[in-house]
């Protein structure tokens, strides 16, 4: 399975950090490429809950399914289906959110992965999510703490 990391500090306690990253009605603000991430309704975070993505239209979305949720520290979210072209080759991917407090504040540690179907496929995934992973998780992360500084500066 290939995957990728990237890593950004925060200085304030992992609590606040999740308080935002959890909002994801707010994901299209800082999540490259989506206009709508939306839950079922009246339905809240959890194991099995399946979040629904929307990309720059509404022809492609992905669901994602919820499989590992420990407040506030742990998100881990495993791809259902897509109509991303690049979802046919895909047997498994995963999308993984992970805060760590420390002294000075937390750490928000982002990981991608995603194994091919077969030995072609696995290939395949490998290099385009390799090429997409080490510009999409800069960027995401990137706009995701400009998005914690505004909503810090608004709830004040």
């Amino acid at each position: 399975m290939a995957s990728y990391y990237i890593s950004q500090e925060y200085d304030v306690p992992s609590v606040q950090i999740w308080a935002v990253l959890t909002d994801f009605a707010s994901w299209p603000m800082w999540f490259p490429n989506l206009t709508e991430v939306r839950l079922p309704d009246g339905v809240r975070p959890a194991p099995g809950v399946e979040l629904h993505a929307v990309g720059a239209s509404p022809d492609e979305w992905v669901r994602w399914r919820v499989v590992e949720w420990d407040e506030p520290q742990l998100l881990m979210c495993e791809h259902v289906d897509s109509t991303i072209p690049l979802a046919r080759g895909v047997q498994a991917a995963y999308l993984l959110f992970e805060l760590t407090d420390d002294d000075e504040g937390c750490r928000l540690d982002v990981e991608v992965g995603a194994e091919g179907d077969g030995l072609l496929g696995d290939f395949l995934v490998g290099t385009t999510l390799g090429m997409g992973a080490r510009r999409l998780l800069p960027q995401l992360v990137d706009a995701f703490s400009e998005h914690v500084v505004r909503q810090a500066a608004s709830s004040r």
